[in-house]
């Protein structure tokens, strides 16, 4: 029984480990995207600007662009208060479903991805 709980611990901590990295990973490619698209298409800005993103990062999959923007609007604008649709949200969004879509049987993270994303991503971007 204890070696079955010590396991668990084992496994719990390694699954944080990588989910932690994937998310600094992740944060900093989409962080550098978006340095690179804004000097690319400096006519695009906000929400057009983070589409263009989502769609340079989903690559064959870049019709779903839109559906991941207004999803990241609508999980983190509107609770617990109201506030701007920010890159930080759409990074967050795009990065739990992208490591959501890459696992077979997963139910959720063991991590808080967006403490992860926070660190690298600045609000005001």
């Amino acid at each position: 029984m204890l070696r079955k709980v010590l396991d668990q611990g084992r496994q719990r901590v390694f699954v944080s480990h990588i989910e932690r990295r994937y998310a600094k990973q992740a944060s900093t490619q989409l962080l550098e995207l978006l340095q690179r698209l804004r000097l690319e298409r400096p006519e695009l800005s906000g929400r057009a600007l983070y589409q263009a993103v989502v769609a340079e990062r989903l690559g064959p999959d870049r019709h779903r662009a839109a559906e991941i923007v207004r999803r990241a609007e609508e999980s983190f604008t509107d609770w617990p208060v109201q506030r701007e649709l920010r890159f930080r949200h759409v990074v967050h969004y795009l990065i739990f479903d992208e490591y959501m879509r890459a696992g077979k049987t997963r139910e959720g993270t063991k991590i808080n991805m967006g403490g992860v994303v926070a660190r690298i991503i600045p609000e005001e971007v």
